[in-house]
């Protein structure tokens, strides 16, 4: 469950607008005040906020990177025709970028991958981190798609962004797609040290991803960089112990309650919950499925053990006639049904051994937060049934079988 919950999100709280948690553009997320207020009324370990920088950014990335993202999406053609629109400086290309900056106090939610996080945290600093991207197992996609630690890279900054038909050189609107050009007003260069390439948990970023790099910076940093276009985009705190989580969680369900509530939080409770009611219906549908297969599995042991009895009647007759006492054949068809009983359940454990990891790979490659273990206990749960079963049906089919004498017994195998 925890590796579950630890992917869905990197703290006990994260708190913000519903525009956030809904992948909506805003002008202003949470406030200062409100984060004030939250903190206030918690009890955190850990807490800090990140930041949208809110203002037109795009970072110089090589033409075969962003070749990389657009090459998804479009034609060979396409490509070469919309590579050909943006702007140029030698093998370097003008590509989009998402810049979140963070409190000092959140960088250690990052998984550094690469470099050291350090100089970020250091005043007046030119230090930037990648934000990678991750498979569903922890691997990084295409390590050579990012720049190198130690790379530096530029990023312009522009007041203003407008639409130019290239032809023309006109402002439009309303051109063909081939035609469409940037135009960037008030645009200022600034030049970064790649210093690390990190893992920024998805629960504390934009939460969407686009072309060109995801990048960091500390909230100096980007402040000073972007004219103060840096604003709050969540709170997120972590709390000492169970009862400042509880506590925590009854104070944010109060604030966020209704329908109109400026406000929403995530927490690893609500992450849980949806958990345990994943596993619930994995329960459900599993314990069904065992249930059938496991009826199966009894009335074939019960067939099987009943017509070996039936088949051998004449046999069991015979044996009686030259002087087998009815308590010898009995405690000899008990030995047989509890003999069979405990090779099922021995070949049902041998099975489990061999299958079991087998089968716990194939669902670990199917949901990642699977992780197979091996547990004695349904096969120790099936003992005692079997061993039931293997007392109760040979005295049942004797018991059936004693009503008759040996002669009824011969002349009915007859």
């Amino acid at each position: 469950m925890e590796k579950y919950v630890s992917s869905m999100t990197c703290a006990d709280f994260i708190v913000s607008t519903p525009d956030y948690f809904r992948y909506n553009p805003a002008d202003e997320f949470i406030t200062p005040e409100q984060i004030e207020e939250i903190a206030a009324n918690t009890k955190a370990s850990l807490s800090g906020t990140g930041y949208a920088v809110r203002k037109p950014a795009y970072l110089w990335m090589t033409e075969d990177a962003l070749r990389q993202d657009y090459a998804r999406y479009e034609s060979a053609e396409q490509l070469d025709s919309h590579m050909s629109r943006l702007e140029h400086r030698g093998n370097m290309v003008m590509g989009d970028t998402r810049i979140e900056a963070l409190d000092n106090s959140l960088f250690d939610k990052l998984q550094v991958f690469d470099g050291d996080i350090s100089p970020m945290l250091e005043p007046d600093n030119n230090a930037i981190a990648i934000a990678v991207s991750l498979d569903d197992y922890g691997n990084l996609r295409n390590p050579e798609y990012y720049p190198k630690v130690g790379d530096t890279i530029t990023v312009t900054y522009a007041d203003d962004v407008k639409y130019i038909d290239s032809r023309t050189g006109e402002l439009t609107e309303v051109t063909p797609e081939e035609y469409f050009q940037e135009k960037l007003y008030g645009a200022r260069d600034v030049e970064y040290t790649v210093c690390a390439l990190v893992n920024l948990p998805n629960s504390m970023s934009y939460r969407y991803s686009g072309f060109g790099y995801d990048v960091v910076l500390s909230v100096d940093t980007a402040q000073r960089d972007s004219g103060g276009a840096a604003i709050p985009m969540l709170y997120l705190f972590d709390t000492a112990d169970e009862v400042d989580e509880a506590e925590a969680e009854q104070y944010l369900s109060k604030l966020t309650a209704g329908e109109f509530s400026p406000l929403m939080y995530e927490s690893k409770a609500t992450a849980r919950s949806e958990f345990a009611q994943f596993r619930q219906m994995f329960l459900l549908i599993g314990g069904i499925l065992c249930a059938i297969i496991g009826l199966v599995g009894l009335l074939n042991f019960f067939n099987a053990m009943m017509t070996g009895i039936l088949s051998r009647r004449r046999e069991f007759a015979v044996l009686q006639a030259v002087g087998m006492t009815n308590r010898q054949l009995k405690t000899m068809l008990i030995y047989e049904g509890l003999f069979y009983a405990m090779s099922s359940v021995a070949v049902a454990f041998i099975l489990s051994l061999a299958v079991g990891p087998l089968a716990g790979k194939m669902l670990g490659s199917m949901f990642w937060f699977f992780e197979y273990r091996f547990t004695i206990l349904p096969v120790l749960l099936t003992i005692p049934v079997f061993l039931l079963l293997g007392w109760l049906i040979p005295c049942m089919m004797y018991d059936n079988a004693a009503k008759c004498s040996v002669v009824e017994q011969l002349r009915d195998a007859q």
